[in-house]
């Protein structure tokens, strides 16, 4: 049975009795200094409560809870340090720009040693050696100060070669081994062969720019032009041209323009004054010779550079429209045994003799001082030129 208020009242100590406020003396406290006791840790007000359906209102503590040992062994993402962008700041281009371009050219670097170990130390001939030389120039010769690449030589090979497999099956004979005894040998011909085109080639180019000798577009189309007339047709003469030496178009107009320069050349070199007089000077000197009574036959063996010289000149019997209008001329206005005057024509200049005359044919020799013969010119050009070369044929 509950108490009454009142017996409940008389059970608590007197408030003067124990006063929680003050300090507890213990019994020898007369003797020793008082003990004060800290006031116990003051708890929240509301208690924490945890339910299934989650934490209750009540507030929860800022004491951070113990850590299971699941959670210990749980791998922990790293905790980086906030890194502060200055949004205001540029990015450093400059020094980004730099090392790029440090990576390339060590990458490029690495490409020239390379390849340039295939090209001299293999001789390397393969589509991708090609393609790098015709980007990289990698000189097999020097020709007077003038580098002269290895594409240019593969180039030349390659057509030679092809066109002596092509030779073969036309002439219904075995195709070229290039890798049996004979082949190899063959093949050394025709890398000395390609060496020699190229020379020449560079030797022309430098005359012809020393005495301003230039050919253009126009040139090469026309003469274009006349080969696809000549040989049934652009496509036709493209097709046959790519399976005897594997050009194309642009391979072909290469090939044109180079013997449009030799051309051009020649007929600069042969109507130089210079040439020209020393020519007729020579000429005028050889018919003073016969004049004096001198052998028209034995004067054109010492002195013709016409092909017939070995025979004396002798052209034997011509008519009207066998030789050349100066020539006819010349035969015109002489009866038999008499020798004509020095005159100019398309090769030089020449002395003719009628040796016998019947009507419209002559029996003639003559005698032909070239203005200058350029393959002789040529060849010179080339002796003279200093040449170095940088890989075995």
């Amino acid at each position: 049975m509950p108490k009454k208020k009142s017996e409940l009242d008389s059970t608590q100590p007197k408030n003067d009795a124990a006063d929680l406020s003050k300090p507890v003396e213990s019994a020898d406290s007369k003797s020793k200094k008082p003990t004060v006791k800290k006031p116990a840790a003051k708890m929240p007000d509301k208690p924490v409560f945890k339910t299934a359906a989650g934490p209750s209102s009540a507030t929860v503590p800022t004491a951070k809870p113990t850590a299971t040992v699941a959670e210990l062994a749980r791998p922990q993402a790293a905790v980086l340090p906030e890194t502060k962008t200055d949004p205001a700041k540029p990015r450093d281009y400059k020094s980004l720009a730099i090392k790029i371009g440090a990576a390339l050219v060590i990458l490029l670097v690495l490409i020239v040693i390379v390849f340039g170990v295939l090209v001299y130390a293999y001789k390397s001939e393969n589509q991708v050696v090609k393609a790098v030389s015709g980007v990289i120039p990698y000189p097999v010769e020097r020709v007077n100060g003038q580098f002269v690449s290895y594409h240019s030589y593969l180039f030349e090979v390659d057509a030679n070669k092809r066109a002596y497999q092509n030779n073969a099956k036309l002439n219904n004979q075995p195709a070229v081994d290039y890798n049996s005894a004979d082949g190899k040998k063959l093949v050394a011909q025709i890398k000395q062969h390609a060496l020699a085109k190229l020379k020449s080639d560079a030797v022309i180019a430098q005359l012809a720019s020393q005495k301003k000798v230039a050919v253009n577009s126009k040139d090469v189309d026309k003469l274009l032009d006349d080969l696809y007339k000549r040989y049934g047709g652009k496509d036709t003469l493209l097709k046959t041209l790519n399976q005897i030496y594997g050009w194309n178009l642009s391979d072909l107009k290469g090939v044109v323009r180079k013997q449009l320069l030799a051309q051009k050349l020649q007929d600069k070199v042969s109507s130089d004054p210079a040439l020209d007089k020393q020519a007729k000077t020579k000429a005028q000197d050889v018919l003073n010779k016969i004049k004096g009574g001198g052998d028209f036959t034995e004067l054109a063996k010492q002195y013709s550079q016409a092909s017939d010289a070995s025979t004396g000149g002798d052209l034997g019997n011509v008519s009207k429209g066998q030789v050349s209008d100066e020539e006819q001329k010349a035969i015109d206005a002489l009866q038999a045994g008499q020798v004509s005057d020095v005159f100019k024509s398309q090769y030089g200049y020449e002395i003719v003799k009628v040796v016998d005359k019947t009507g419209d044919t002559a029996h003639i020799q003559h005698i032909l001082i070239e203005t200058i013969d350029f393959n002789t010119y040529m060849d010179d050009q080339i002796n003279k030129a200093k040449v170095n070369t940088y890989i075995k044929a």
